[in-house]
């Protein structure tokens, strides 16, 4: 195999799954033994975990939905034998819409167009199709009006090859530190879910509550939750408190293929950004940003080696990034080189991980771990 893979830890996705799943139990309003439904966002390959052994893992841990944002997505779901309910957060194209519906996927619906699409190709294939209205309360993205959802939920009504099987929202906000915004989101989305009741509409599965809103707004957790980020280790914002034990699920790893001493003032990789201060040895590693490991790290990031952190020195490549190992006896040849990840059982220092690659790169933790490119294995262990 390959010396730069990515490790997905199954024993600590399992662990974030409890850990969302005890937390939201013990925040619901209502009796003590309640907990909102679960739905698992897997999309963009389970941000870059694996969507198949992902979707495995959560159907094992009893999450009773799986979230996708393209067709492709669901159907390699559905090919691996999974059977749970997905929803299609995204919009699909209008050729898609056949397989939506013979594949069993739940669409969220915005509007009269897409309701009568799924209608005309629900009858003809002679099935019922499960949908949920997208109701736009403030994210700007897709939905309906609120003052549209009354008319949207009446026309999926009049369809017999339709069934409104849920209502739901997204918050933009609730990871910003005033949760004010996304309080007031909640409450206007309530008070429509109360109108469509006693316009004798049942709604379905109301929900709401992304990572930051199951984290801070438990009166936004409804029916179901849909934690994203959570689940695979990471909270949503770097400003928020960690009340709940989260591991990291990806490591990124590679190895130390080469070493060399060098004498001081020696430059390395392009542009010669980094010149050696002293005499010291230099190592290659065999990972670059064709791999995800971004250019925007150059001079900036660790890696973890034996127990101890080493500098990225110099431009990180496409394929390769050199880091600098001191002047001592540097680590073998082969060792392991890790770039992100948990830190291993036992040991003193910790591999840097994707929160803190992020904060490098000024952005979040989603994007390093979805960058990884498809010419990385991925391995699974636990």
């Amino acid at each position: 195999m390959r010396s730069t893979r990515a490790v997905i830890h199954l024993e600590n996705l399992r662990h974030n799954i409890r850990s969302v799943q005890a937390w939201a139990a013990a925040h619901t309003p209502g009796p003590a033994d309640a907990r909102p439904k679960l739905c698992i966002a897997v999309k963009a390959d389970a941000y870059g975990h694996g969507i198949v052994e992902v979707a495995r893992t959560a159907a094992d841990c009893g999450t009773e939905y799986l979230a996708v944002a393209t067709v492709d997505e669901a159907t390699r779901v559905r090919d691996a034998d999974i059977d749970l309910p997905i929803l299609l957060y995204s919009l699909p194209d209008t050729s898609e819409i056949p397989e939506v519906v013979s594949r069993g996927i739940t669409p969220l619906v915005t509007d009269a167009g897409y309701v009568d699409a799924l209608a005309r190709e629900s009858r003809a294939q002679g099935v019922r199709t499960a949908c949920h209205i997208k109701v736009d309360t403030g994210m700007g993205r897709i939905g309906c009006q609120p003052h549209e959802t009354l008319g949207l939920a009446q026309r999926i009504g009049s369809y017999p090859e339709l069934h409104l099987a849920g209502v739901s929202t997204h918050y933009p906000l609730a990871d910003d530190r005033d949760v004010s915004y996304t309080r007031d989101q909640t409450e206007r989305f309530s008070s429509l879910i109360r109108d469509l009741r006693a316009q004798g509409i049942d709604p379905g599965l109301v929900h709401a509550a992304n990572s930051g809103g199951v984290l801070r707004v438990p009166e936004g957790y409804f029916d179901m939750i849909r934690p994203g980020i959570m689940i695979y280790g990471y909270y949503p914002a770097r400003e928020l408190e960690r009340p709940i034990s989260l591991k990291p699920v990806m490591e990124f790893r590679s190895k130390l293929v080469f070493t060399k001493k060098v004498p001081a003032g020696t430059p390395v990789s392009y542009g010669h950004t980094w010149k050696s201060t002293r005499e010291t040895w230099i190592g290659t590693v065999p990972c670059g940003y064709a791999d995800g490991y971004v250019r925007m790290l150059s001079n900036a990031a660790d890696v973890w080696i034996g127990g101890a952190r080493y500098p990225v020195v110099g431009k990180v490549c496409m394929d390769q990034f050199m880091v600098d190992l001191g002047p001592g006896e540097p680590p073998a040849r082969y060792s392991d080189v890790i770039l992100f990840g948990p830190a291993p059982e036992g040991s003193a220092t910790a591999p840097p991980d994707a929160a803190e690659l992020a904060e490098l790169c000024d952005t979040i933790p989603y994007e390093i771990t979805c960058g990884l490119s498809s010419r990385v294995p991925r391995t699974y262990t636990g």
